[in-house]
């Protein structure tokens, strides 16, 4: 109730405002008759204050002290009855509560203060039924909102109830549905204040989200009200039910998902219909061409439970990525091992650099440990190819850094690795043999090694033109797509030729 709303009761028609311009938008909780001297003392803000004067004093220093006394408790106006023991309200007493804002009022003396009572009362509590008759239905429309699974729902559903902006924001205080919303900064600071009550923000009421202990964001709505207050308190409720249940299902789904990928990892996929009809649901393709990637965290083995929790927000950030680069968030656990397939359109660089912005940005951790990825197969033969493959791969993996097959090829070819030997062979040499006079090509190249890359000596030795010669490296160079100038390539020819002769 506002004093407004006092002055427009029948009861009050024949009150008067002493001193014009005092807000009369102060909100008005009880009323109470107060006739017994220090009055002050049983004042409480938001009182409406009856009096007849019968214990006021009568000078004019003691009247201004008594008002400004009053106006320091802030009640929401004071009415005195008039003409009996004054008559007319004290100017002193007036002033001071004017100078706060507080109205003063003059009620006629034969108007009963039991009939005032009565009426601010029947009105106060027939607002606060309304508030809860209405906050009830807000909560009832709220719960079928959040039927839908969707955040936005439920603060649509606010919104169109209160017919008033209203917002839900993550822990960071940015807003995760569309619409107004209060500034981030300002919207982040009030959450992390202590305690889980509403708080003011930008005009309006900002009520935090718990979900199991945690602060997970808030719930905005403009306006401070009772019935705004109350029903951003239920959709704060519902919004963190709401997100407990998208937790849940994301971990039976990521568990689903878990064991479907090590089925492919590990090769014991089957092709009956039922496998198939799984791969669709969960965004496999079985004709797909697939890379198998491999995130190893800088965790000691065994995990701790930091370290478990590590991998957990490893493997959801790498499923956010996934999700937002319109792939599959096919993705798998074990040890300090995160496995995921990234479809060959998708680039490994790319999942690296979103991934490294989201942990960065989470945990003030550019990366959490180091990242590999093999060559693109197809099927899901290919799968668990590609996991042998990158199998090999994950001693070279280092924190912070992303290598390819590639990149680590020479290094296990010269560590030993007869996999990679046949690889690193196989790279350069078949592409050759697959052609026409590949063999003329190989010697070709085999000159050029022992020559030291000395074309004219080269073509002498082989007993050709030197235009012959440059032919020849041309399509050396188109077949295997590397140039023969570069004197990385020209070592690898070397290092290839030399383990061709060992096996020979």
């Amino acid at each position: 109730m506002r004093v407004a709303d006092l002055l427009a009761l029948p009861v009050c028609a024949q009150a008067r405002v002493v001193v014009p311009g005092v807000d009369l938008t102060r909100e008005v909780r009880l009323a109470h008759v107060v006739d017994v001297p220090d009055a002050q003392r049983w004042v409480r803000p938001d009182i409406l204050l009856l009096t007849t004067g019968l214990s006021w004093p009568r000078e004019p220093g003691a009247l201004t002290r008594l008002g400004e006394d009053l106006a320091r408790h802030r009640p929401a106006a004071v009415v005195l009855a008039v003409p009996h023991f004054f008559p007319a309200f004290p100017p002193e007493v007036a002033g001071a509560l004017a100078a706060r804002g507080i109205p003063a009022l003059e009620l006629p003396w034969d108007v009963p203060f039991a009939a005032v009572v009565q009426s601010a009362h029947e009105f106060i509590l027939r607002a606060q039924a309304g508030v809860l008759e209405r906050s009830e239905a807000i909560h009832r429309a709220l719960t079928r909102a959040a039927l839908s699974g969707s955040l936005a729902d439920v603060a649509a559903t606010l919104s169109a109830q209160l017919g008033r902006p209203a917002a839900l924001l993550d822990a960071g205080g940015h807003a995760l549905t569309p619409g107004p919303a209060p500034d981030p900064t300002a919207a982040r600071q009030a959450l992390e204040r202590p305690g889980s009550g509403p708080r003011p923000l930008a005009g309006g009421t900002l009520v935090p989200v718990l979900l199991r202990g945690s602060r997970e964001g808030g719930v905005w709505v403009e306006g401070a009200g009772d019935l705004e207050v109350r029903s951003a308190e239920h959709a704060a409720t519902v919004a963190a039910l709401l997100l407990l249940a998208q937790r849940d299902l994301e971990v039976r789904e990521a568990r689903l998902g878990y064991a479907f990928v090590d089925t492919l990892l590990e090769g014991r996929f089957s092709a009956d219909s039922t496998a198939q009809e799984r791969a669709r649901r969960l965004g496999f393709d079985p004709a797909g061409s697939y890379r198998v990637a491999l995130l190893v965290l800088d965790a000691p083995l065994p995990l701790s439970p930091e370290g478990f929790a590590r991998r957990e927000r490893a493997a959801g950030r790498v499923r956010e990525v996934l999700t937002s680069l319109g792939a599959a968030p096919l993705v798998s656990v074990s040890l300090n091992h995160v496995w995921f397939l990234l479809p060959e359109r998708v680039s490994p660089g790319q999942v690296w650099a979103w991934a490294r912005l989201g942990w960065e940005a989470e945990d003030g951790d550019p990366s959490p440990g180091g990242m590999v990825y093999g060559r693109a197969r197809s099927g899901a033969d290919g799968v668990a190819q590609g996991r042998a493959e990158v199998l090999t791969l994950a001693a070279y993996a280092r924190p912070g850094e992303l290598r390819s097959y590639a990149e680590v090829l020479v290094p296990r070819a010269l560590s030993g690795d007869r996999d990679a030997q046949a690889d690193l062979v196989g790279s350069l040499l078949s592409p050759l043999r697959a052609a026409r006079g590949g063999e003329a090509l190989i010697t070709t190249v085999r000159a050029l090694c022992d020559t030291g890359f000395a074309q004219s000596e080269a073509a002498a030795r082989l007993g050709i033109h030197g235009n012959t010669l440059r032919y020849r490296m041309d399509r050396v160079e188109t077949l295997t797509g590397r140039p023969l100038d570069d004197p990385a390539t020209r070592s690898l020819w070397w290092l290839a030729l030399q383990l061709d002769a060992l096996t020979a």
